[in-house]
């Protein structure tokens, strides 16, 4: 009974980071009330069951029809699975932070390969007072502001992002997070011939060699 609660808090912070996703920059958080994106209808607490809603619904909203993208869901998945995962004790608190920062900076680099700052400050405070900061850290965030002054091949935000990684990892294994998430990258251009010319969100990549370095190979 326990781990359903907790399951389902973890639902509950994945359907706000959906309406985070879904909303900022350009929109309030708080109001107005959650809504269709199509029809304009308020929804209902019915409407607004995490995974549970979009699964009676078949992914359709009752009032007009339209398609809901099952990304909403998988999201609540996700949150509700890493609560479980953390109140078992496989993961420390460090990792559950960086894995919550994870899936909703991963949700707007894929929207549009941008995120908002304030979420990276959020959760660089809460790992800063919880976890002892190392030169990684700081190594990534000057980096990061260099991106900004000279023309490198880099965004800021990934290096941002590298500097939340680094709270749990050290330089050996940032290297080969680093190392793992460009070969992903190359993996999908030379699956992708069409991409080649695009601009592809590298986050995903980091997040999937951030988990192989602490899973498989630390």
């Amino acid at each position: 009974m326990t781990i359903f609660l907790i399951f389902t808090l973890g639902t509950v912070w994945g359907s706000f980071f959906g309406l985070v996703i879904d909303r900022c920059p350009d929109a309030s958080i708080i109001s107005p009330r959650s809504h269709c994106g199509q029809c304009g209808q308020t929804l209902r607490w019915r409407d607004m069951l995490p995974i549970l809603s979009q699964l009676l619904s078949h992914s359709e909203c009752r009032y007009c029809g339209i398609k809901l993208p099952y990304w909403y869901g998988i999201l609540e998945l996700l949150c509700g699975g890493l609560f479980v995962i953390a109140w078992l004790g496989k993961i420390d608190l460090t990792v559950c932070l960086i894995c919550l920062a994870s899936v909703l900076m991963v949700g707007f680099d894929l929207k549009s390969h941008a995120f908002p700052l304030w979420v990276w400050l959020v959760f660089f405070l809460l790992l800063s007072f919880t976890t002892p900061c190392n030169p990684c850290v700081f190594g990534c965030l000057i980096i990061a502001i260099l991106t900004e002054i000279l023309d490198l091949k880099m965004g800021s935000g990934d290096w941002l992002y590298l500097g939340l990684l680094s709270f749990s990892i050290d330089f050996f294994y940032l290297t080969l997070c680093l190392l793992l998430a460009s070969l992903g990258g190359l993996l999908y251009y030379a699956l992708n011939p069409k991409q080649k010319k695009a601009e592809i969100p590298f986050l995903p990549f980091l997040l999937i060699g951030y988990l192989c370095t602490l899973f498989i190979f630390n």
